[in-house]
C-alpha cells in the first residue's frame, strides 16, 4: 500500500464505520486514479479540497445523507425539526415585534427602541426590530421547499443577537452585563439556525406544507398579542404570574403538551430528540431568572417551569435514545 493510498484511507476514517464499510474501497480507488502514480518520496498528501469534501459529505451522512444507516436518519430528522421548532417560536416572537410597531404608527406613538436617537444603540434596536421577521420568513420558506432563502433569512435575524452578545465584550465598561441570560438567549436564537444550516443539505428533498402551517406562528403569535392588549384594554384582572406564561412562558405549556402526546403514543424517537433539545434550551433560558427575580408568586412559577422542562427534557431524552439504539428505518417527514 502506497504512502498515498494510507493517506486517503487516514482521512476516510471521517466517515461514520457503516457508510465507510460499504464505499472505502470504491472512494479510494477513485482518489487514487485521478492522483495518478505519485512515489512515495515525494511525501504525497489528499488534497485540501478533498479532505474538505469528505468532511461535508461525512456531516450529511451524520444528518440522514443518502447512504446514512437508520441511527443518522433519526439524528438527522431530529436535527431538521430543532430547527423547525426554534423558528416557530421566533416567528411568534416576530408577530409581537411587528405589532407593536403597527401600533405605534397608526397611533403616532413612539416606536420602543433603546438608547438615544442617532447613538450605536438606537441603531441597533432598530436593526434588531427588523431582522426580527427573519425567522418567520425562514420557517415559511423552509416549509414551502425554499431552502436557500430561508437560510439568508435566519442569518440575518440573528445577526443582531450576535451583534448584541459581541458589543458589551469589546465596549469595556459595561456594568449592566449579565453573563448567563445573555449567553443562554445566545444559544437559544442560534441553535436553530445552525441546525438550519446543517440540518437542511442538499441530500435533503425540501419540504413543501400548506401555507397555513407555514403561516401558523405568526399568526399564532398575533393572535396572542392581540388578546393580551385587548385584556389590558378591558382592564381585566390579571395576576403577576401569569405574564411567566405570556412569552417564553406560552411556548413551554404547548411543548409540554406536545411532548406528553409523543411520549404516550410512542411515536418517531426523531420527535422525542427534538424536543428534548428544544427543552434543555428552554431550560438555559429560563434557569437564570431564578437568581434575578424577587422571592415570591413569580419564583415560584418559574421554579415551577423549570421543574417541567427539566423532568420531561430528561423523559424525552431517554425515551430518544433508547429508539435510537434500535431505530430502524424511518421516513422523513
Amino acid at each position: 500500500m502506497s504512502l498515498l493510498e494510507q493517506r486517503y484511507r487516514s482521512v476516510l476514517r471521517l466517515l461514520p464505520a457503516s457508510y465507510r464499510a460499504e464505499r472505502e474501497e470504491e472512494m479510494v480507488a477513485a482518489y487514487m486514479e485521478m492522483s495518478g502514480e505519485v512515489p512515495d518520496e515525494v511525501n504525497p498528501r489528499p488534497r485540501w479540497g478533498e479532505i474538505a469534501s469528505v468532511l461535508a459529505l461525512s456531516m450529511r451522512v451524520r444528518l440522514g445523507g443518502a447512504g446514512a444507516s437508520p441511527g443518522f436518519v433519526v439524528f438527522g430528522t431530529a436535527v431538521r425539526l430543532v430547527a423547525l421548532l426554534g423558528l416557530a417560536y421566533q416567528g411568534m416572537d416576530a408577530a409581537r415585534v411587528v405589532a407593536v410597531v403597527a401600533r405605534a404608527v397608526m397611533f403616532g406613538t413612539a416606536i420602543p427602541l433603546a438608547g438615544e436617537p442617532g447613538s450605536i444603540d438606537r441603531l441597533l434596536s432598530l436593526l434588531d426590530s427588523m431582522a426580527a421577521v427573519g425567522p418567520a420568513v425562514a420557517f415559511t420558506a423552509i416549509l414551502r421547499g425554499h431552502v436557500r432563502p430561508a437560510k439568508i433569512a435566519a442569518l440575518l435575524g440573528v445577526a443582531p443577537t450576535l451583534v448584541y452578545f459581541a458589543l458589551p465584550m469589546i465596549l469595556i465598561g459595561s456594568d449592566e452585563i449579565r453573563p448567563l441570560p445573555e449567553s443562554a438567549d445566545l444559544l437559544f436564537a442560534i441553535v436553530p439556525v445552525l441546525a438550519l444550516l446543517a440540518g437542511f443539505h442538499g441530500d435533503v428533498p425540501p419540504w413543501r406544507r400548506s401555507w397555513a402551517l407555514a403561516l401558523a406562528p405568526p399568526v399564532a403569535g398575533a393572535a396572542v398579542i392581540g388578546l393580551t392588549w385587548l385584556a389590558v384594554e378591558v382592564r381585566l384582572p390579571v395576576p403577576d404570574w401569569l405574564s411567566l406564561w405570556l412569552d417564553l412562558g406560552l411556548a413551554i405549556a404547548v411543548w409540554a403538551a406536545v411532548s406528553v402526546a409523543v411520549l404516550v403514543r410512542r411515536s418517531s424517537p426523531s420527535w422525542a430528540l427534538a424536543l428534548s433539545a428544544a427543552g434543555l434550551l428552554m431550560l438555559l433560558t429560563r434557569l437564570p431568572m431564578l437568581v434575578y427575580l424577587p422571592e415570591g408568586v413569580l419564583w415560584t412559577t418559574a421554579c415551577a417551569q423549570c421543574a417541567l422542562l427539566g423532568s420531561l427534557t430528561l423523559v424525552l431524552a431517554g425515551a430518544g435514545a433508547r429508539a435510537l439504539v434500535k431505530a430502524r428505518p424511518v421516513a422523513q417527514p
